[in-house]
């Protein structure tokens, strides 16, 4: 995992639903969606056809209070599996960052992204610096960087990663 990223900008709007908009409770409570699957059936309520079009190290760029609803993680992880590497908002459910952080998906709030980024816009970002480039239109943002702890968390690729890179550092306590 880095911590800088560069990718297309994919745009949705506002309240995307844990287990609605992002990733169907119904169909993954029912088995139709396999764990190894879940990235072909990300934001397939909102756009049927984004799991066809996203590619690896694509951006999402989304409205207010993004991942809202239950606490179920496997939207995030649905997310990663479809080929975005980063997510930024406007605001963020807490729920869903906890859990985006625990699957080792960066995620950056940063008020006005919808006036910076536009639909198929390219960005580039470091987390450790927070900072945010808009490569087709030249502009530029900063956010508040990600603390040390969650930038090691989130290189690692996630929690289970991280405290399993702990162990094998002899770093467990």
């Amino acid at each position: 995992m880095a911590l800088k990223f560069k990718g297309k900008v994919w745009v949705f709007g506002d309240n995307l639903d844990v287990d609605y908009e992002i990733l169907s409770f119904r169909e993954l409570d029912a088995g139709i969606i396999a764990p190894d699957k879940m990235g072909e059936w990300a934001m397939r309520v909102v756009d049927p056809d984004f799991a066809k079009k996203v590619k690896k190290g694509d951006i999402m760029v989304v409205g207010t209070n993004m991942g809202c609803g239950h606490d179920h993680y496997l939207s995030n992880v649905a997310i990663k599996q479809s080929g975005i590497d980063c997510v930024i908002a406007e605001s963020f459910d807490r729920n869903f960052f906890r859990n985006s952080i625990a699957v080792g998906l960066p995620i950056i709030e940063y008020p006005g992204i919808n006036k910076l980024a536009k639909q198929g816009d390219e960005l580039s970002l470091d987390l450790k610096v927070g900072t945010i480039k808009n490569l087709t239109t030249g502009k530029s943002g900063k956010f508040k960087p990600f603390p040390d702890f969650l930038l090691e968390i989130v290189d690692a690729g996630g929690l289970e990663k991280f405290g399993n890179k702990l162990i094998a550092e002899g770093r467990e306590q």
